[in-house]
């Protein structure tokens, strides 16, 4: 699959709809990248317009098809104004990645601000992702089907000193993506977790800044730390018509830093 300077892909995604939270950068860039390949509509969501525009005005350059909308993830009246544009645009909903997080500093449990943290963790990421999904969900239901991708972290299975608030909302998001898988299978949506091991830019800066680039390295079986574009394949798998039979399952592309 090529997601570089050409749509060079094969056509997986073709006629599909997606929405891709966090879309401006690292993953979410790199996810909706690969759909636009695979022929794809993408609506690419995220806080700051202007990066947003770059990542669809590179798309476009590309021959892929997408839009950027500013929103913010954990409102509910942005996420049900994210899925009414991908319905007004493109008429349909076929596939949901729910990528945004906004991550708070890492934090000793003990700390008083402790709740604080929890809290804006879980609004953006397991709120932000509630929302979508339940905006998302008449529409798919309606069509025949849909897959919705949640993105998990290793971080959470491991619960790494310092990480609650970021570890107990993805967490709660694997918990949210095996409810949803249960009670919305008969509708023949799925929904699956990926934990994804890449350098983002959020996660570059924190691993030079806690001087914990050498020992998170020395955690991952192969030796290295993923890129964007190494999650993004197993994205377009989970979005295609080649994973119908998956649901509820969490799927590691970290290099082998967790093994479940």
């Amino acid at each position: 699959m090529d997601t570089g300077d050409g749509m060079g892909g094969a056509g997986k995604l073709e006629g599909k709809v997606a929405i891709v939270t966090g879309g401006g950068q690292g993953i979410g860039e790199a996810i909706a990248a690969a759909y636009a390949a695979e022929g794809a509509k993408v609506l690419v969501t995220g806080r700051t317009l202007g990066k947003l525009e770059d990542v669809v005005a590179r798309i476009a350059a590309a021959g892929g098809t997408a839009l950027a909308l500013d929103a913010l993830a954990g409102e509910t009246a942005q996420s049900e104004a994210t899925v009414a544009r991908a319905l007004s645009e493109w008429g349909r909903i076929d596939v949901l990645v729910n990528n945004a997080h906004t991550f708070t500093d890492y934090l000793p449990l003990s700390d008083p601000k402790m709740e604080e943290h929890c809290k804006v963790d879980f609004q953006s990421a397991f709120f932000g992702s509630l929302q979508l999904m339940q905006a998302c969900y008449p529409h798919m239901a309606a069509q025949g089907g849909g897959s919705i991708i949640n993105m998990g972290s290793s971080y959470g299975i491991r619960c790494e000193p310092g990480f609650l608030a970021y570890a107990a909302s993805k967490e709660a998001i694997r918990a949210l993506t095996k409810t949803a898988a249960r009670e919305w299978g008969k509708d023949r949506i799925r929904v699956n977790t990926i934990l994804p091991s890449a350098l983002s830019p959020k996660a570059l800066w924190y691993l030079e800044e806690s001087k914990t680039y050498d020992a998170e390295l020395a955690k991952v079986a192969m030796g290295r730390f993923g890129e964007p574009e190494d999650i993004a394949p197993t994205a377009v798998f989970l979005a295609s018509d080649a994973s119908d039979f998956v649901t509820g399952q969490t799927i590691g592309v970290e290099g082998g830093a967790t093994m479940l």
